[in-house]
């Protein structure tokens, strides 16, 4: 048995000894009775340390005799801020303090206002020239027939219908 190391007699009896010392320190314990199983008991006051023992009722009269804290009531979300600074847009959030940092946030970066575009003109213009232009061929060949008395009622009916449509384009590039 060369290079082995003794066991040394601490190392077995310690277990031993703390084993011992747990039983005698119980048996010094004045014996207490849970009259109540099932149920955490609380620490006497500190009024019952100084001096004699209170009974169980004792302690349960005290504790019905204090007023039970109310619960705290839970502040309410605050109501969104409405942007009343000129200098916040919706756009651009307000700075956040970034979190453990001492010093205040750093004041907002003032952005050039962006140009505002002009607004689209009407295209109403464009759309009655565009219906002048294409109606315009139909009337000028009804109005050569019409002059040459070619056209029964019905197609003078219709040539004097589109000349009322065609007026209520504006004139055409010849005036009329």
């Amino acid at each position: 048995m060369v290079g082995m190391t003794p066991i040394r007699p601490t190392a077995v009896l310690l277990p031993v000894a703390v084993a011992l010392a747990a039983l005698a320190l119980g048996a010094c314990a004045p014996d207490v009775h849970d009259e109540m199983p099932g149920r955490a008991q609380a620490a006497p006051p500190v009024s019952a340390q100084g001096g004699g023992l209170k009974t169980l009722r004792q302690i349960q009269a005290e504790e019905n005799a204090r007023p039970t804290p109310a619960p705290r009531p839970e502040p309410a979300p605050a109501p969104p801020q409405k942007l009343s600074d000129a200098s916040q847009t919706p756009n651009q959030p307000p700075p956040v303090r970034r979190r453990g940092s001492s010093s205040p946030p750093p004041p907002p970066i003032d952005q050039p206002a962006t140009p505002a575009l002009p607004e689209p003109g009407s295209t109403q213009g464009l759309t009655d020239r565009a219906k002048r232009d294409l109606m315009s061929p139909e009337v000028d060949r009804l109005r050569t027939e019409d002059a040459m008395g070619r056209l029964d009622p019905l197609q003078q009916r219709d040539l004097l219908r589109k000349q009322q449509d065609l007026r209520q384009y504006g004139p055409g590039p010849l005036g009329y």
